[in-house]
């Protein structure tokens, strides 16, 4: 009985293969038998005994079925982080003596940049302000904003504002405008060269102390041609050198011009804190009475970048 009842249940699953003529073999016309699979007889109730496949018994260990998208079901990958569009950059310095003249100097600076293809924002503010034994020494702040638009991946227009005073220069207030067009020399992912030409315009308010006259205040107005150039350089991965000058030729008077030459060293020691070295020089033919035309500044700071 044992044997018969193995027999039929191997006779029922079990899958037979019979001979079919379809492949011929090489070099001859002699068809070679092909095995097919006959899939087993199986009657309705032991077809409905047997338990279906489901995703949750492809997996016994857990509880749930696995959370796999349907076959054919779009899949939506994750949108990756947009662009920073805005960064920001603050330094803060100071100039301590205790001496036969005690002085005590302060410098601070803030820059906030905002790029969004084809425009870049740049907004710059520093001031300085100290004391020597007691009297006042430097009282002193500019700004600028300079708009870029990008015409070309190397040619763009800008327009630059200012605004400042400079109480130990007698310059009561002072703002600048200006138009102009920039071309990139190089534009590489570790050098940057600019030019620039353009006009500029500039209204001083400038106070003047005659020998033997009262006080009093002028405002000298002039109307420039703008031809400046900058460089910012990566060197390896811990410095940062950045140049900028500009020059400004009076179109009313040849012998009247104002330069102005910035330079930067950095020294990063972590990704965004700096150690920071800057010269600044400006030069003016027009200036107050007995006012020197040169000023040369020179400053060390901490930056730290946001």
């Amino acid at each position: 009985v044992c044997i018969n009842v193995l027999a039929v249940a191997m006779a029922t699953d079990c899958p037979r293969p019979i001979a079919t003529s379809s492949a011929t073999e090489s070099g001859n016309d002699v068809e070679s038998p092909k095995s097919v699979t006959i899939a087993p007889m199986a009657n309705a109730a032991t077809s409905s005994s047997r338990p279906r496949a489901t995703r949750a018994t492809l997996h016994p260990m857990t509880k749930t079925a696995r959370n796999v998208p349907a076959p054919g079901a779009a899949w939506s990958a994750p949108k990756p982080p947009g662009p920073k569009r805005w960064s920001a950059e603050l330094f803060a310095g100071m100039d301590l003596a205790y001496s036969q003249k005690d002085r005590q100097l302060y410098t601070g600076r803030m820059k906030l940049n905002y790029a969004r293809a084809p425009l870049r924002n740049n907004i710059d503010y520093l001031f300085t302000y100290g004391w020597t034994d007691g009297e006042l020494s430097a009282n002193r702040m500019d700004g600028w904003m300079k708009t870029d638009l990008d015409l070309t991946p190397k040619t763009y227009l800008y327009s630059l504002e200012g605004a400042g005073y400079d109480e130990i220069r007698r310059v009561n207030w002072r703002y600048e405008v200006g138009p102009g067009v920039g071309y990139h020399l190089i534009k590489a992912t570790n050098l940057v060269v600019r030019v620039e030409a353009g006009f500029n315009y500039q209204v001083q308010n400038i106070h003047e102390i005659p020998a033997n006259e009262p006080d009093y205040d002028r405002e000298e107005k002039n109307f420039s041609q703008r031809l400046a150039q900058d460089v910012r350089w990566n060197i390896g991965g811990q410095f940062t050198f950045d140049e900028k000058a500009e020059y400004f030729p009076d179109l009313s008077d040849f012998n009247a011009y104002r330069l102005r030459v910035e330079a930067n060293l950095r020294y990063w020691l972590k990704s965004n804190l700096s150690l920071n070295f800057t010269v600044i020089d400006t030069f003016e033919t027009k200036t107050s009475t007995g006012i020197g035309q040169n000023d040369l500044q020179l400053r060390s700071s901490i930056g730290v970048k946001f």
